[in-house]
């Protein structure tokens, strides 16, 4: 007897995983692209704990679970968290938080679809607003960090600015997009690299549009 798989109004089924209706782009870039972890994790030393945003839909957070010990993904816009809820709740070793990262913690944001990004429930930008809140990697005082991976619209320097304290004690690799939309936030394109850079990291590889960078020895 198959089971039926019940499904709120204004999601569909992709690929086994609760999904917006609406989206038409963002899916098969998500599915297609999680080989391009590898280029991080072959870097990695320990799979403790790895801190992925955005989380969308949970594509990624599942891969990573079967690798980590914990995963810790955030996912500010309501719509997709409740996604990402649903697709995770299997997986003991995954937490999911309902916020955006960036340098400063206390605030909230709103959120908005790039230009030309009406079909992209991955294309949410960092605005003014209510919608979500902002919390620093810092203020979680993990316990270790071993993997970093970034994928949040142009917001990426923020919150590498509010990992600092992390970074520099933990020295986990990082892996981050980097497609140009930073300059909305006032950094230019490698703002982020550049800055890890001065920390002691380099690149290591450019898979796509993400530059993974490790801490140098």
């Amino acid at each position: 007897m198959t089971e039926t798989i019940s499904i709120p109004a204004g999601y569909r089924l992709e690929r086994g995983l609760m999904w917006p209706a609406e989206d038409r782009a963002c899916a098969a870039v998500v599915f297609d692209t999680v080989p391009d972890m590898d280029h991080a994790l072959k870097h990695c030393r320990k799979f403790e704990l790895v801190v992925q945003a955005g989380g969308n839909m949970g594509v990624w957070a599942l891969a990573l679970a079967q690798k980590f010990e914990r995963v810790v993904t955030f996912e500010p816009d309501p719509r997709n968290f409740r996604a990402l809820v649903h697709n995770t709740a299997s997986a003991e070793n995954i937490l999911a938080l309902p916020c955006a990262l960036g340098s400063d913690g206390g605030d909230w944001c709103g959120l908005d679809l790039a230009p030309h990004e009406t079909n992209n429930a991955g294309a949410y930008q960092v605005t003014k607003g209510v919608t979500a809140p902002i919390v620093t990697i810092d203020s979680l005082n993990l316990p270790s960090l071993d993997l970093l991976y970034l994928d949040i619209e142009g917001f990426e320097m923020p919150a590498i600015l509010g990992a600092m304290e992390t970074i520099d004690k933990f020295r986990p690799v990082i892996a981050i997009e980097d497609k140009g939309l930073s300059d909305r936030y006032g950094y230019q394109k490698g703002a982020a690299e550049n800055a890890l850079a001065t920390f002691g990291y380099e690149v290591v590889a450019r898979p796509h549009r993400d530059v993974v960078m490790v801490a140098r020895a």
